[in-house]
């Protein structure tokens, strides 16, 4: 009985389409031709008998099962990749410069960089940290995990997740009576964040409440100190869900209220168009791409 598998190059073409919904960027970062990776999706989906992708206009999404089957074949791609380099080793060396936010690198990635290291001993992570710069700044660093409104021309943009404004706090600050309510929770202290000033009045409007119904009691020049004041039980901070995710496994902050708010930009993987074919950048990108699949905090949380 023939096996109903697609070809290994069939489904690193859908794993790169996926990861970047572009047939183009798919095609330069495969070093092949636009209408390869289409034909090579094409027939994928005809051998199995359901589509991967929404074609809209000129753009793509992928579907419900797509989605799932993206997933999936990322993994064992990521498996194969991490065995190879575990058996025969790995000829790529040198540094790569990662720009990272202040809050995200000290409390997800960071913690993560070990098993990063284990699979490519030969590459050296060298993280770009900055609190208030939210966009790319490709002379600082060869790629860069970022939130943007907007996408600008000669940078990759890989879409990881959509923002996503949440509510936390201290465990101790939740009461034991049960459930919290909105009046409840409103009644809290609030903490503020100067780098990002819109958070708290753009997700009070989203729960329908004014500025005048929180007490601020103080602020922060940027989430990782209104993160500290929080886990200290001072009050309650709006924080992109990113940048709590591991203060949440590590079960020090809480939501007290499921009350996200889709916000207007997303989560990208950014990188120079010139990088397409550095194997450093694509390693750390693949890595980077498995570690969120595998946070289940993180896609509870967004």
């Amino acid at each position: 009985m023939r096996r109903h598998i697609p070809s290994l190059q069939a489904l690193k073409a859908f794993e790169a389409t996926a990861r970047l919904l572009s047939f183009q960027q798919a095609a330069k970062e495969l070093n092949v031709t636009h209408s390869a990776v289409s034909h090579q999706i094409k027939k994928m989906e005809q051998d199995l008998g359901q589509p991967l992708f929404e074609r809209l206009g000129r753009s793509i999404a992928l579907t419900q099962v797509g989605g799932l089957y993206a997933s999936e074949v990322r993994r064992a791609l990521y498996n194969i990749e991490t065995s190879t380099q575990r058996i025969f080793g790995d000829p790529d060396k040198g540094d790569l410069s990662v720009q990272v936010y202040m809050g995200i690198g000290s409390r997800w990635l960071v913690p993560r960089l070990g098993d990063f290291r284990d699979q490519f001993p030969d590459i050296n992570i060298e993280l770009c940290s900055t609190y208030y710069h939210w966009e790319f700044d490709e002379n600082t660093a060869d790629i860069g995990l970022v939130y943007s409104r907007n996408t600008a021309s000669g940078l990759n943009y890989q879409p990881l997740f959509k923002g996503t404004l949440i509510p936390v706090c201290s465990p101790e600050l939740i009461p034991e009576s049960g459930p919290m309510t909105l009046d409840q929770l409103l009644t809290m202290p609030f903490l503020n964040i100067a780098e990002s000033p819109s958070n708290l009045p753009n997700w009070l409007h989203s729960v329908g409440a004014g500025e005048h119904r929180v007490n601020i009691v103080s602020e922060h020049d940027n989430h990782l100190l209104a993160l500290e004041a929080a886990i200290a039980g001072k009050g309650v901070a709006i924080v992109h869900s990113f940048f709590a995710s591991g203060d949440f496994a590590n079960d020090k902050l809480v939501m007290p209220m499921d009350l996200q708010m889709p916000e207007a930009g997303s989560w990208y993987l950014v990188q120079p168009s010139g990088n397409a074919f550095d194997s450093k950048v694509n390693h750390f990108a693949r890595w980077l791409h498995h570690q969120i699949s595998e946070d289940k905090t993180l896609l509870r949380i967004t």
